[in-house]
């Protein structure tokens, strides 16, 4: 199925990009060890981070899968990359039921990848598997140990032409152009869609390479939600600096 393909592909790429140790690869060596798969390292969030500020979050779910949104602002006056996120799905009960704090994940589904001084951005992780049903949604930023780059990338979006696949559901389809000097690999393309102020549909793409220059590379997005007479922002991250 081309959705499920799509999302492989995104997982794979962006995680040989961060050149992290799967998940997967984690826990054969663990089994080959005899040791508990219950050992596999989390992620330590470290310091909370005052300039970030969470203005809103959802939690999306439909036949495709379950996604969350986190809509934030760096109220600083500088921008910060590679920003710690953890998020925390809780049950009816108030009993965890999600966290992406699991040691090897890919970077986009642990971090923000830009955030601009003064400036909001969306955040999208729709990697998510909850164990029971999902009913409240914590998110906690962290400090970034990156220094902040002296600029940051311009790359601009093309308005966003919706797609209704018969199996694999809605898609937004469009291109990126990287008008900057600084060649892209590996992009996570991002597309929220929003009703009424409120966050109805969202979803993440890749493109391998993105080179500079008015040549622009294309993006298709599946959604998770509907987006069906809402408002479509679809926006790139820039992962690479200089």
């Amino acid at each position: 199925m081309i959705r499920a393909a799509s999302t492989t592909v995104l997982v794979i790429a962006a995680v040989a990009l961060a050149g992290c140790e799967t998940t997967m690869e984690k826990s054969a060596k663990l089994e080959v060890s005899g040791a508990d798969l219950a050992q596999i390292e989390t992620v330590k969030l470290g310091a909370v981070n005052r300039d970030i500020e969470v203005l809103d979050k959802a939690i999306l779910t439909d036949q495709y899968g379950t996604a969350i949104v986190v809509r934030l602002k760096n109220t600083g006056t500088q921008p910060q990359v590679d920003v710690p996120i953890q998020v925390d799905i809780k049950d009816p009960k108030g009993k965890s039921v999600f966290k992406n704090d699991t040691e090897g994940l890919e970077d986009g589904l642990l971090n923000i990848q830009v955030a601009e001084p003064g400036q909001e951005t969306w955040w999208v992780h729709d990697q998510v598997f909850p164990t029971g049903k999902a009913a409240g949604l914590d998110v906690t930023i962290g400090k970034s140990e990156v220094s902040p780059p002296a600029s940051v990338p311009t790359l601009t979006a093309s308005k966003p032409e919706i797609n209704r696949d018969p199996v694999s559901g809605i898609e937004v389809q469009g291109e990126i152009t990287n008008e900057s000097e600084v060649e892209q690999t590996d992009l996570l393309v991002y597309a929220v869609a929003t009703k009424g102020g409120k966050v109805v549909a969202a979803g993440r793409g890749l493109i391998p390479k993105l080179k500079t220059g008015p040549k622009g590379e294309p993006y298709n997005i599946f959604f998770i939600g509907d987006p069906t007479g809402a408002d479509i922002e679809v926006f790139a991250t820039p992962n690479t600096f200089e």
